[in-house]
């Protein structure tokens, strides 16, 4: 009589049995756990198509980025009487950890609209500074957003420097840049605050004021609790 073992088909390490099967199979517990993940994301997806007021507050909340990604959100504080801004830049990861934090004081500044396009430039720079390599920039200034897009390419008051910035994105691995709603970005605007307050000028490299650090951990505690 010839007995022959079968090992799973799957792992083609052990033999097919059913505890095996049920238990130990790797391949089958991913593929398994895979499913779980999918049907979860469309039960999520399905409750913002059918729950308008869910899907509002899921977009006006601060989103981690992906594992190997900083995030860098930025904001400005205009004061149009003085034509002086402070420019905030917040880098966070994926665990909403702040890595870095940089405010810069900006003069004649015209209007708010070249406040944030001197805050998105200043982005780029602080991020070159920290050799990030693959980054998310996020703002709530959807113009200047949109600029970039458009590669600068517009008679607009902003089109030098948001050309300039585009060019400067061309030098990272990978970028991409966000519109986001204000709630999304009150960590930066927090910092843009409390730089303008102590006119701090460069990198926060003894850390960030409580208020920002509060105001990050409140993006934090937003994001988990968005279900």
């Amino acid at each position: 009589m010839l007995c022959v073992d079968t090992y799973c088909p799957l792992c083609k390490y052990k033999l097919e049995d059913t505890n095996h099967l049920v238990w130990s199979c790797d391949i089958l517990q991913q593929a398994v756990l895979g499913f779980i993940r999918g049907y979860e994301q469309e039960i999520h997806c399905s409750r913002l198509l059918l729950c308008p007021t869910l899907r509002t507050k899921v977009k006006g909340i601060w989103r981690p980025p992906d594992i190997g990604v900083l995030k860098f959100n930025f904001d400005a504080a205009f004061v149009k009487n003085e034509r002086t801004a402070t420019t905030a830049v917040l880098a966070r990861n994926d665990t909403d950890e702040i890595v870095g934090a940089e405010t810069y004081l900006f003069a004649d500044i015209v209007d708010a609209f070249v406040a944030e396009a001197r805050a998105c430039e200043r982005v780029l720079i602080f991020a070159r500074s920290m050799c990030s390599r693959r980054l998310i920039v996020e703002g709530d200034s959807l113009t200047v957003i949109k600029n970039i897009q458009k590669k600068g390419n517009d008679n607009s008051v902003i089109s030098s420097i948001t050309h300039h910035i585009y060019n400067l994105g061309l030098s990272f691995e990978t970028i991409s840049y966000l519109a986001v709603p204000r709630e999304a970005n009150e960590a930066a605007h927090t910092l843009a605050l409390e730089g303008k307050k102590q006119k701090v000028c460069g990198s926060w490299v003894q850390g960030v004021p409580a208020s920002v650090r509060l105001a990050a951990l409140k993006d934090c505690s937003a994001w988990f609790q968005r279900s």
